[in-house]
């Protein structure tokens, strides 16, 4: 095995990371330089200045997957169908048309089943890094969450991706924080609106109804104004969560567990309101999961 370059290039950011050939990072670069900030003639430019900086020989492949692949990216690759597992990625994965780098781009993973149509792109990696280093039992049958602007929830079955879906919670919520009369003036964290937020997802009344209530808790003087968004973040995060141990608790015996792949700061919450709906969690870091997995599938691939 020789050492290889890889790198998670999403829509508003790109990390880019030499491995060495048992997987250890040994030098990267991180950046805001996502797919939305350049024109496609640019993304080549870029990419070939950042593998110089890690690759002075420029002889090293580099493996990408994200929205790097997508429509709005480099170079569209076309997603697969899911279930998916490393050697149906691998099968997959496509040379991007450069002459001035050898770079590889792993697919995106999609589903269209009757009313639903989901698709990713990186998170696969993210889960296909988690499995290279998951107990037997956990290959045989695991619950994934990864957190994000766009979370994905993903259920694992002998080693490959079988179901996913995603949630638009964190997007929602920067929207309604951000632009919306929903949230006003200087906020502050509180752990104990958040909670208020959680109990109300549990109310059965449905989102659309209950969005408001972040607004007129103020206006009352029931909910502090500078706790608001702290209010709707709850509200979001446990709708999120509640659908879910709906779904899972059909038929099911205990306690479900999920395995939440994110950073600290999105983990403290999502364990929160796991806990709240009777789910256990088991955090794990995500910054190297995406190394994992693509070097995992690039050795599947042949390309190392």
């Amino acid at each position: 095995m020789s050492e290889i370059l890889v790198c998670d290039w999403g829509t508003s950011s790109f990390r880019l990371m030499r491995l060495s050939a048992e997987g250890e990072i040994v030098g990267q670069i991180a950046s805001q330089a996502g797919i939305k900030s350049l024109q496609n003639k640019e993304i080549e430019a870029y990419l070939l200045d950042q593998c110089h900086q890690l690759d002075e020989s420029g002889a090293l492949p580099v493996i990408l997957c994200g929205m790097v692949g997508s429509g709005i990216g480099w170079y569209e690759v076309p997603y697969v169908d899911c279930p998916v597992s490393i050697a149906s990625l691998a099968g997959a994965i496509q040379s991007m048309p450069s002459g001035a780098v050898n770079a590889y781009c792993v697919p995106g993973v999609k589903k269209l089943t009757g009313a639903e149509a989901d698709v990713m792109r990186g998170e696969e990696t993210q889960a296909i890094g988690w499995l290279s280093g998951a107990s037997e039992a956990e290959w045989a049958q695991s619950l994934l969450c990864l957190p994000g602007t766009h979370s994905k929830w993903m259920s694992v079955v002998d080693g490959a991706i079988r179901d996913f879906s995603t949630a638009f919670t964190g997007e929602l919520y920067s929207l309604l924080k951000e632009h919306s009369v929903l949230v006003q003036g200087e906020q502050e964290d509180s752990a104990a609106a958040f909670d208020t937020g959680l109990e109300d997802s549990r109310s059965g009344t449905a989102l659309i109804h209950q969005l408001f209530n972040s607004r007129s808790r103020a206006v009352l003087g029931v909910l502090d104004s500078a706790h608001s968004a702290s209010y709707l973040s709850g509200l979001l995060l446990g709708c999120e969560v509640r659908a879910m141990a709906e779904k899972l608790s059909a038929g099911a015996e205990g306690k479900s567990l999920v395995h939440l792949i994110c950073g600290d700061h999105l983990a403290k919450p999502y364990c929160r309101a796991l806990a709240f709906y009777g789910m256990d969690c088991r955090h794990y870091s995500g910054d190297t999961y995406s190394a994992r997995g693509l070097q995992a599938i690039a050795r599947a691939s042949g390309l190392v």
